[in-house]
């Protein structure tokens, strides 16, 4: 039997030969490759095609205007504190010449209950004022309200009394002026115009007697109340203890003041007797008089004369005196008024700003912007305390050239749309127009403009930006549609129209007004017709796009774009693979060898123009819509 033996074969090395013939062949594949791409693949990527996008025609407002930009800026509310709440005090009222005092509380703090960047709404609670400090600002501004009451009260009287008796002094010296010149113009011719003159002075002081009858009844009456004060307050003063408490210190001042109200009334009384008495003795000493002139036979002229121009002065002299008494008098009586109404002002500010809990709200809504004071702080001066952005007065400023501000006025509505809420927009009026030129170059002259936000504001914050649409012209229930599917062709205006069977056709319409984003349709489309809006895109971008989502790694093998060099295989030093295609493992370019810039691995892209028919009459020579500049607007 023949023996077999199995001998592995020792595979021989490729021959230096052998190398460079394949390093020749995958040269010239490279080449090759290369060659095609730019020959044939190429040209095909620079080639630009048509992408189209439906849009509807739809039915609105359309609106024209300019456009400008600027930033939201935020009202500041401020809650102040400018209570005055000095009020002034008798040091020692037992003296004839009483100085005055300053008495003054403070509020204080309890708590904070914001901070600065803090969201509020309107009735949050800002501070807290403590208790004690609340009730003693009370009680001081409440005792001093009657204080002022009652010095008020006694300014009055005596303005009634002291105006009376410089009214009853000036009649009176009138009443003698009048007396001496009818003696004197009487006097010349009988003994009967004296007797007159004295029966008319008689028959006056009989008028005077009831005027001081009234006052003895009324000085009775204030007597009589005097007194019964004055008892009251004599039985409850020997019930006090002897002291120095403040129980004691009232009871002693209530009982000084009754005392002094009394001896006043008693005064009052005994004076206006004294009066009535004097006027009746009076009237007795006249009939007398005129008895007496009955039986002289006349007067001598020279002191009937000289009586007469004495009375005269005395006249003018009363009537200046008594012009003097009444000025002063309503001084002191409208010093007392002005302190009566500043306390009580002061007791209504005071209870207005703690309320009836002690505590400070807010008036509206809004974000912290400052807290000056904190917990146990004292509020000794006026100043801020708190102060918020408020989103309710909320305005952005401009700048308009000179061209467009002669259109504006103030009042005027504009449309905001803010950066960060593209699709919300907002609407506003003209605050205000600065006449002044905030420049003034040689190019450009702008005035500056501030639009007040409209409408619900929470979703705003300070400093955000904002285009401002100035409308000039508006039209209500029109057909519009994107400008840029607008096409122009020889002086007449196109669109490309979806017909019922899907297709694309060039249609012609009537434009109207445009806003630089949408145009209106006057004629040749209805409401709900579809329209086409064409864009250009290169072969090369829809290429790229889709190779990335069809290339796929070729792994361990070295693959890209379908090429495989062999197994083993190097380029030479100095060559580099085109870019996408990659060499196995251990290959190498040879030196000096590159692949043509920008040639892709891959299959050859796809594109050329979208599925459906092109228009009749084919693609207008004036080209694809969307040429031509725009003025600033927006779909409203």
């Amino acid at each position: 039997m023949k023996k077999i033996v199995n001998k592995e074969k020792k595979r021989r090395p490729l021959s230096r030969k052998k190398k460079r013939l394949i390093l020749v062949i995958a040269a010239a594949c490279v080449l090759v490759l290369a060659a095609c791409y730019t020959v044939f693949i190429a040209p095909l990527l620079e080639k630009e095609q048509w992408v189209y996008k439906e849009e509807v025609v739809e039915r609105g407002t359309l609106k024209v205007g300019v456009t400008e930009s600027g930033s939201l800026e935020y009202g500041i509310t401020s809650i102040l504190y400018d209570l005055d709440l000095e009020v002034a005090t008798d040091e020692d009222e037992d003296e004839e010449d009483s100085s005055e005092e300053t008495v003054q509380k403070y509020l204080r703090i309890e708590e904070v209950y914001v901070a600065a960047g803090q969201r509020i709404a309107e009735g949050d609670v800002l501070i807290r004022f403590t208790q004690d400090s609340v009730s003693d600002v009370r009680r001081l501004l409440e005792s001093a309200v009657v204080d002022a009451q009652s010095e008020y009260a006694q300014a009055q009287s005596d303005y009634n009394l002291s105006a009376l008796e410089a009214q009853m002094d000036y009649e009176s010296s009138k009443l003698e002026a009048e007396y001496a010149n009818s003696i004197y113009q009487n006097a010349k011719s009988s003994v009967e115009n004296e007797v007159t003159a004295i029966q008319m002075e008689i028959q006056q002081r009989s008028a005077n007697i009831t005027s001081l009858q009234e006052r003895v009844e009324e000085a009775a009456e204030n007597y009589s109340e005097a007194l019964t004060v004055y008892e009251a307050a004599s039985y409850t003063m020997s019930l006090t203890d002897t002291g120095n408490g403040p129980n004691f210190m009232i009871i002693q001042k209530e009982y000084i003041n009754a005392q002094t109200q009394y001896e006043n009334a008693k005064s009052s009384l005994t004076r206006a007797r004294q009066e009535l008495e004097d006027n009746e003795r009076e009237i007795e000493n006249l009939k007398n008089d005129l008895a007496a002139a009955r039986a002289r036979s006349g007067l001598e002229q020279l002191d009937v004369q000289q009586t007469y121009e004495e009375s005269v002065k005395n006249g003018e002299n009363a009537q200046i005196n008594y012009n003097a008494q009444l000025e002063s008098l309503k001084e002191t009586l409208q010093e007392a008024e002005e302190e009566k109404e500043k306390v009580r002002e002061q007791l209504e500010a005071f209870e207005a700003f703690v309320g009836t809990d002690g505590c400070l709200y807010a008036d509206g809504s809004g974000i912290v912007t400052e807290v000056a004071y904190e917990a146990g702080d004292r509020l000794r001066t006026a100043g801020t305390l708190v102060s918020y952005a408020t989103p309710g007065d909320m305005t952005i400023s401009v700048d308009v050239t000179q061209e467009d501000i002669v259109d504006l006025a103030v009042g005027d509505k504009v449309d905001i749309t803010f950066s960060a809420y593209k699709d919300t927009s907002y609407e506003g009026s003209i605050q205000s127009i600065n006449t002044t030129a905030t420049s003034e170059s040689s190019n450009t002259v702008s005035y500056s403009v501030v639009i007040a936000v409209e409408g619900d504001t929470t979703l705003l914050y300070g400093g955000m930006t904002a285009d401002i649409i100035f409308v000039t012209e508006q039209k209500e229930d029109v057909l519009y549609i994107s400008r840029k599917a607008i096409v122009e062709e020889n002086g007449r205006t196109y669109v490309y129209y979806k017909t019922a069977l899907g297709s694309m056709e060039l249609k012609e319409v009537e434009v109207g007004i445009s806003n630089g984003v949408d145009t209106e349709i006057l004629s040749g489309l209805k409401e709900g017709d579809v329209i086409y809006l064409a864009s250009r895109v290169s072969s090369e971008e829809e290429v790229r796009s889709g190779s990335e989502d069809t290339q796929t790694d070729a792994g361990s093998q070295g693959q890209r774009g379908g090429f495989t060099l062999p197994e083993g295989m190097e380029l030479p030093e100095g060559m580099e693979m085109p870019e996408g295609m990659e060499l196995p493992d251990g290959m190498e370019m040879p030196d000096g060898f590159t692949m043509p810039e920008g040639m892709p691995g891959g299959n050859m892209p796809s594109g050329g123009m979208p599925s459906g028919n092109m228009p009749s009459g084919g693609m207008p020579s004036g080209g694809m819509p969307g040429r031509g500049g725009s003025e600033g607007g927006g779909r409203p």
